[in-house]
C-alpha cells in the first residue's frame, strides 16, 4: 500500500523512536506535534527533521530516505542510492 509522503515520513520518524525506546516528548517539538506527524495530520520542516534526527541519533536523510521507501511500493535502496549518487556526481559531489 502507498503512503503519501509527509505520512510515510512521520512513519519512519515514529518507526526510528521506537526502535530507540524515546518518547514523543523527547523528540523536541511539542508531543502533540510529534503526534500529529507521526499520524500523518502534519509535514516538518526540515529544520524540525533535523532537530529530531539529532535527538534520535540518526542522520536526517536517513528519515527521508525511509519515507521515501515506504511511501513508493517499487522503490528500490540500491536503486535510489545509486540515482541520488549520480545525481550529486552530476552538480559536483
Amino acid at each position: 500500500m502507498r503512503l503519501e509522503l509527509k505520512r510515510a515520513i512521520g512513519t519512519s520518524i515514529k518507526s526510528f523512536r521506537l526502535k530507540r525506546d524515546i518518547p514523543q516528548e523527547s523528540l523536541g517539538p511539542s508531543q502533540p506535534y510529534i503526534s500529529n506527524l507521526e499520524a500523518g495530520r502534519g509535514s516538518a520542516s526540515i529544520d524540525k527533521i533535523e532537530q529530531m534526527a539529532d535527538v534520535l541519533g540518526v542522520h536526517p536523510m536517513s528519515i527521508i530516505f525511509a519515507g521515501y521507501l515506504t511511501s513508493n511500493e517499487h522503490a528500490n535502496k540500491d536503486h535510489l542510492f545509486e540515482r541520488i549518487r549520480m545525481e550529486l556526481a552530476e552538480i559536483g559531489f
